[in-house]
């Protein structure tokens, strides 16, 4: 969040030309993504101009920059078509009172502390993601590329020929074969657009341009409710929250590891819906963190929020005072810029390595994406999650069932000398369960099912020296053994029971079903109470 300690003579000038260069590299993206979401090349625009401006206002990373990228295009696409063939009146009014509707949902995140989960998904499911929204890209731009929809294309000669399919496919060459050091002073994108529009002047030919965009400011809309659509409009919220949640955390992270800083999630969550909200009420294309802006910007010398803001207003200057030259760009190039970007998100490394992964990652990563072509990207997600979720919980609870020991002295191998010699003068009369480490919810089946398999004739010690943490389903089922040994007319004790694991106990009042006598401090006090009863 800005602060007037960020406005200093050490850092003004980074700042200037972090912002500068990221405006360079912004415009022709914001464009691009303006005119492809169907809501116009102003849209995009001021996408980068108001989250932009506000994120860095509120937000928690201090050199991001924030504007329209690629999956919340692809989203934004799907909503605007579903709602106006649904709703021809509010359609339109209806999608961008969901991009408010989404950065509130933002904010929530952020004040409540959520920021820090929505990094936690396994890397298959990020790939196969990515690189679905990577070939929706690809297929939204076949139409202003080569003139036709997928459902009606036929390649032939004649279209491949077109001189608005020439210039398309001439700019992404450029884009693929500009050298790397030069992108740094000019980046391809702006010699692409340079040259397209170049070659429409001068040559005259007739093909589709952007068209001028107005010196005027976008007007403010209230939000709209249609009942109609409500069900949909807050899923596609949700949707649009959380693309941006991801694009704009995932952003954060990559400027910690080339800074060695560390950003504020939730801060930044607030930041980003602020900007979404505000972005929603005049009309702008959703945006999140943009990462190949932000490192832009970074790499310029932007240190400060102060470079967002001054991104912000660079784009905002250059609308309003040369917003009548886009007349002159031609569609072609902002097709071919948006194709080489969705080449280029496909994760074509994890792809060359799938036969080398585990068949699970491999299916999960393929599954994530053909979800997100074939069905919908929250779908995809949410799919995707559920099932590493299970397997990972599946590893982690055989994990910590290797915790979980249930033995006899000539098997308690971790026990000391006297606890030993304590434990063998029983005969055998004394079962040991001994638990350690953190115990989750999917522990509790195994623990029972390996108690109920010992002989149960025999005291159980139930020892928790090295436990740190006992969830409640596992509590439960603790409780449901010391229910079962006391039906039983069967002894049962506990021991070295840590305060955490105490307070854990105590929501379900676990420790007022054993009597105080048979609850020790430590494992050696209860074996010694259990020698003096067995030789009693």
């Amino acid at each position: 969040m800005l602060s007037l300690s960020h406005f200093n003579r050490q850092t003004i000038k980074g700042d200037i030309f972090g912002a500068l260069t990221s405006t360079i590299v912004a415009l022709p993206f914001a464009l691009a993504f303006g005119v492809t979401s169907g809501a116009g090349a102003s849209a995009g625009i001021y996408c980068a101009i108001l989250t932009g401006l506000f994120a860095s206002l509120f937000g928690g990373t201090n050199q991001q920059i924030s504007g329209p990228n690629t999956g919340l295009t692809v989203a934004m696409v799907a909503i605007l078509t579903s709602f106006v063939a649904q709703s021809p009146d509010n359609g339109i009014a209806a999608a961008f009172t969901v991009v408010s509707l989404a950065g509130l949902f933002q904010m929530c995140f952020g004040i409540f502390k959520l920021g820090k989960y929505f990094t936690l998904v396994s890397y298959p499911v990020i790939s196969g993601f990515t690189s679905g929204i990577g070939v929706l890209i690809i297929l939204s731009q076949l139409e202003p590329l080569f003139g036709q929809s997928l459902a009606d294309m036929s390649f032939s000669l004649s279209m491949i020929s077109s001189n608005n399919t020439l210039l398309g496919l001439s700019c992404l060459v450029i884009l693929f074969l500009w050298p790397q050091k030069y992108s740094r002073v000019v980046p391809a994108s702006i010699i692409a657009v340079a040259a397209a529009t170049v070659f429409y002047v001068l040559s005259g030919v007739e093909i589709p341009v952007v068209g001028a965009i107005s010196s005027e400011l976008p007007s403010f809309s209230l939000p709209i409710w249609d009942s109609a659509l409500a069900s949909e409009m807050i899923k596609s919220a949700l949707l649009i929250a959380t693309l941006s949640t991801l694009d704009s955390l995932m952003t954060s992270l990559t400027v910690d590891s080339i800074t060695n800083e560390l950003h504020d999630s939730d801060q930044e969550l607030v930041g980003q819906g602020i900007g979404n909200i505000v972005a929603g009420l005049f009309g702008a294309l959703p945006g999140g963190g943009a990462t190949m802006r932000t490192v832009t910007n970074l790499r310029a010398g932007g240190t400060t929020p102060l470079s967002g803001i001054l991104h912000a207003i660079f784009i905002l200057a250059i609308v309003l005072w040369a917003g009548e030259y886009t007349a002159y760009i031609p569609v072609a190039v902002l097709a071919a810029i948006l194709t080489h970007v969705g080449i280029s998100i496909i994760d074509w490394n994890f792809l060359k390595r799938l036969h080398q992964v585990p068949l699970f990652s491999a299916g999960l990563m393929l599954s994530t994406l053909v979800m997100s072509v074939a069905f919908d990207l929250v779908t995809a997600v949410l799919v995707g999650v559920f099932i590493a979720n299970l397997v990972t919980i599946r590893r982690l609870s055989e994990i910590q069932l290797d915790n979980i020991k249930l033995c006899t002295a000539n098997e308690a191998e971790h026990l000391s000398s006297p606890e030993k010699q304590l434990l063998t003068s029983m005969n055998d009369r004394v079962l040991l369960l001994n638990i350690s480490g953190p115990i989750g919810f999917g522990v509790a089946r195994g623990l029972k099912q390996s108690v109920s398999e010992s002989d149960q004739n025999k005291t159980l010690l139930i020892d928790l020296t090295d436990a740190r943490f006992v969830g409640i389903t596992s509590t439960i089922a603790i409780e449901e053994i010391i229910v079962s040994y006391q039906n039983q007319g069967r002894d049962i004790l506990l021991s070295s029971v840590c305060q955490r694991v105490v307070e854990d106990f105590n929501k379900l009042k676990l420790l007022d079903k054993i009597p105080k006598q048979h609850v020790f401090e430590t494992r050696l006090d209860a074996l010694s109470y259990l020698a003096k009863q067995v030789s009693g």
